[in-house]
Order: C-alpha cells, then sequence, then structure tokens
C-alpha cells in the first residue's frame, strides 16, 4: 500500500508541474491524428447507419442495425472504447432483431455538456434516448463499464427490461469488500477520485487506449481499430467526463454487487465472461453457482477481456441463443 501511495504521489506532482503545458500538447497532437486519420475513420462509419438526436438536452450518437419494427437490443460499451466496440459483434446478431449501439455519455459523439454521472442518472438518460425512439421492452448487453452502469440501468427500469447479458464484469464476491480491499484491488478507482487527475491522465488518448488493450489482450488488435478507438476517445472534452464516472458519490455498488447476485428480476439475466482476462480471472467465480445461483454464468473461450473483439462470434451466438431462450423463459428464483 504505501508503494501504491509513493507511485500516486509522483504521478500527482508531474501532473501539477507539467499539466497544463502537456494538456496543450497533447491537444495539439490529437487534432492532428484526427485530421491524418479521418478518410479512415469515416470509411469505417460508412459501413454503419449512424444516428445523431438530442433528447432532453443530452446529445446522443449511435449506430444501429436490423428492422425498425424488429424487438430491440440495446448496446452499451466500456471503456476506453465507443459503440464500434460492437463493430464486429453486430453483423452477427440475428437479423429479425433491430440493434442499437450507443456512445456512451460523455464518449465519442454522445454529449459532453452535462456533468451529472450518477450511475442512475445516466440511465435513466439513456432509457429517455430508448422513449424517444418509441420502444417499449428491450434486451440490455452491457461490457465492461458499459456492463455496471446497465446493471443500474436495469434495476431502476425493470418493467423496459426483455432480458439482460452482463459481460466482463465480477459479482462474486466483490459486492462483499470494503472500500479499503475494493481499493487494493482497482487502485485507480481510488486514483480517480481526483477527477481533474484522472481527465489529465486519460488526455493521451493513444497511449491510454493502447496500453490498456495490450494488457488486457490476448488477441492483438488490429491497428484500423485502435487508430478509431484512438480518434473517438481523443475528441475534446472525453478525457473529463470518463472521469466523473469514477466518482465515489455516483457509485450504485449495492446494485451492481448484491442486487444483480441475487437476481430478483422477472426476466432473464446472463453473465458473459472471459475465461483469460488478466482481471477477472475464471477462479474468482469459482462460487458463483453457490453464491448467486439466479444468474446463468456462461464463458467466452479463448478470449480475454474484450471479447466481443477477440471472440464476435462466439458472443453473437451467446446473446442470440440467450434471446431466443427468453421467449420460454420461466422465472425459478424467488
Amino acid at each position: 500500500m504505501n508503494t501504491l501511495i509513493i507511485a500516486a504521489a509522483v504521478i500527482i506532482l508531474f501532473v501539477i508541474l507539467a499539466g497544463p503545458v502537456r494538456s496543450n500538447g497533447l491537444a495539439r497532437k490529437y487534432a492532428r491524428f484526427r485530421v491524418e486519420h479521418q478518410a479512415a475513420h469515416d470509411k469505417i462509419d460508412a459501413r454503419f447507419t449512424r444516428h445523431e438526436v438530442e433528447v432532453d438536452g443530452i446529445k446522443w450518437h449511435y449506430v444501429e442495425k436490423g428492422p425498425a419494427d424488429g424487438p430491440v437490443l440495446l448496446l452499451m460499451h466500456g471503456l476506453p472504447e465507443s459503440w464500434y466496440s460492437w463493430g464486429y459483434l453486430m453483423p452477427l446478431i440475428d437479423p429479425v432483431y433491430r440493434v442499437i449501439a450507443i456512445d456512451m455519455k460523455g464518449y465519442g459523439r454522445s454529449d459532453k455538456a452535462d456533468k451529472d454521472f450518477n450511475w442512475h442518472t445516466v440511465g435513466r438518460q439513456t432509457v429517455a434516448l430508448i422513449d424517444h425512439l418509441k420502444i417499449d421492452k428491450f434486451f440490455v448487453a452491457g461490457h465492461d463499464w458499459g456492463a455496471l452502469i446497465s446493471t443500474v440501468l436495469v434495476d431502476d427500469h425493470q418493467d423496459r427490461i426483455l432480458g439482460f447479458i452482463r459481460m466482463e464484469a465480477e459479482y462474486v464476491p466483490g459486492w462483499r469488500k470494503s472500500d479499503r480491499a475494493f481499493y487494493r484491488q482497482k487502485p485507480q478507482w481510488l486514483l480517480f477520485q481526483a477527477t481533474w487527475l484522472a481527465g489529465r491522465l486519460l488526455q493521451d488518448a493513444g497511449l491510454f487506449v493502447k496500453t490498456v488493450y495490450i494488457t488486457v489482450n490476448k488477441t492483438p488488435m488490429k491497428q484500423e481499430d485502435l487508430d478509431y478507438f484512438t480518434y473517438e476517445f481523443s475528441r475534446p472534452g472525453v478525457a473529463r467526463c470518463i472521469a466523473l464516472y469514477f466518482k465515489h458519490e455516483n457509485w450504485d455498488r449495492d446494485t451492481i454487487g448484491r442486487k444483480f447476485c441475487k437476481n430478483k428480476y422477472d426476466f432473464p439475466v446472463m453473465a458473459l465472461q472471459a475465461d483469460r482476462d488478466p482481471r477477472q480471472p475464471v477462479t474468482n467465480f469459482a462460487n458463483a453457482a453457490t453464491e448467486c445461483p439466479c444468474v446463468e454464468l456462461k464463458w467466452i473461450k479463448d478470449s480475454a477481456h474484450f471479447t466481443s473483439i477477440e471472440q464476435p462470434e462466439q458472443v453473437a451466438n451467446a446473446i442470440n441463443d440467450f434471446m431466443a431462450r427468453s421467449k420460454t423463459w420461466k422465472k425459478q428464483c424467488a
């Protein structure tokens, strides 16, 4: 713990002393990056149907595929991603479904003006987008940070949910941990309580994106994918907004842990986990069947953290099967 404190102090001191100069330099660097990669970025965009709308003062960017009148699957990505984390998955979802992949609030081309990043607020605002699209009930799949926010959304709006797929988010036994134990396992959550510091550290989008994927991926990322994620994550304001998700007062660990684990919902719930994620090893789920018996746990094989990119076929098959089975699902847990 002392080593962690010393390392944090060094980082903070560096950011304080070099922060303004570094920020200006990075802003110029990534402005040039986006100009240089504009054509490649637009070429990827052109493969999908994109929309930008404003709902209750919140701007949303989303991509969709499938029939307008089909049952809806809402996809919510994690950090440091965008809607594009589902780019390989969307074509593999059964074509009867209308698939909607959003840029989460604060990411990419979605809203960065509103500074309320309480998890319940973000969930409510996301449902307002769904209301705007005149969608009643829908499936939800969330990955990483998107899994956390979607868990809160699902709990707050249970009457709207057809089924919930939660991907790469621990739930056994982490929800019981004290703050001290939790921070020991996830020190970045403590460090990022200083949002000004988090924003400065996240501002080097290329370094951050590359570091995250290299350290947790099993399969090397394609350069064009790294460039696309860097382009989106380097947009002005993104780093500052993402830091707000980490603020302690915005959390709801009870919902993402205990409530999800106990699963009293009137719709099916499935957890999709990678079998080779170094940050969420299989051993962490050894007691899942006994501690969270009402959560269906399915493993994505030969994959690390970013399963929808590394193993999109497996993930799509699991989601397609889950949604198909939901039609005959009967509640067995009280």
